[in-house]
């Protein structure tokens, strides 16, 4: 009998499975296990490089969150596997790193996709089911600055640099999307 794959193959574009669902706040501890599995994956590796327990809280802050106001996340499942996730929440912690007034901002604050499930354009529709779902308002997020398909995403969607945040290895770009 042959082995079974660590993670289903995905077809172009993803049509062959992860579909995106909105994850109900009373459902996130549901996924968290798979959500520190994934962060632990991803953000270890460069340009992240985080060391495996700080990356692994990813899930930690996911469940601390999931209890605030404007919660949102959405997941990449495939049979139950998750492959991708994102979330955000209201938040004008960002636009006042970056020197603007609060107007009822709403922060992405992770945008994740396996390495095996990229190429596929879930972080595009990760980032736009939660953007769909996310309040009219100012809409901010960091990222790393040679995070370059995130960058690429980012800007494609219209968003733009608006300040930096930290120092040397550390720094993050903070970016700002205007609704219309």
């Amino acid at each position: 009998m042959p082995a079974t794959p660590a993670r289903p193959e995905l077809g172009p574009r993803g049509q062959a499975g992860a579909a995106i669902r909105l994850v109900p706040a009373d459902e996130v501890d549901r996924i968290l296990a798979a959500v520190a599995d994934a962060a632990d994956e991803i953000f270890t590796r460069p340009p992240w490089t985080q060391p495996r327990q700080a990356a692994r809280a990813v899930a930690d802050r996911l469940a601390a969150d999931a209890l605030l106001p404007g919660f949102i996340l959405a997941a990449a499942l495939h049979e139950d596997r998750l492959h991708g996730f994102a979330y955000g929440l209201r938040c004008s912690r960002l636009a006042l790193a970056a020197s603007r007034l609060p107007r009822g901002d709403f922060t992405l604050k992770e945008l994740a996709v396996l390495p095996p499930a990229r190429g596929r354009g879930l972080g595009l529709k990760l980032h736009d089911a939660i953007l769909t779902a996310a309040p009219a308002a100012s809409w901010w997020l960091t990222t790393h600055p040679r995070a370059i398909e995130a960058l690429g995403l980012y800007r494609h969607r219209g968003w733009r640099v608006a300040a930096l945040q930290g120092a040397e290895d550390r720094t993050r770009l903070i970016m700002f999307r205007e609704t219309r």
